[in-house]
């Protein structure tokens, strides 16, 4: 065999390159895909909500809400102090007086 075809893959080893650009894009990718996605809520526990949401409001009782923002399931606990039925979004206070702005479409569940 020639000399050359010995060589295994030092023919092109020159020409092999890796971007700092390529290995971030990757790794956003990867993460991207990891994250867990939304679960999809049915009409029974849509309408389970919505009663504990009203009868919340009613009576002033403090209520604990999980909501899925970012890949994470985030947990709020407090009185609600604010409905905005055409943002279609709820303020609760919680107990340091902390405010926390939920979006409906957001919330996995809530509890009284």
């Amino acid at each position: 065999m020639n000399e050359h075809l010995q060589r295994g893959n030092l023919l092109w080893e020159g020409s092999r390159m890796f971007l700092p650009e390529h290995k971030q894009s990757l790794l956003e990718r990867k993460r991207h895909k990891q994250k867990p996605q939304k679960p999809i809520l049915d009409s029974d526990k849509l309408e389970e909500m919505n009663q504990t949401l009203c009868t919340a409001m009613e009576f002033a009782q403090d209520i604990t809400v999980s909501c899925f923002q970012d890949g994470e399931i985030v947990t709020c606990s407090g009185k609600i102090c604010r409905y905005e039925e055409f943002e279609k979004t709820v303020w609760i206070k919680g107990d340091a007086g902390k405010l926390c702005k939920l979006r409906l479409d957001q919330v996995l569940d809530i509890f009284l």
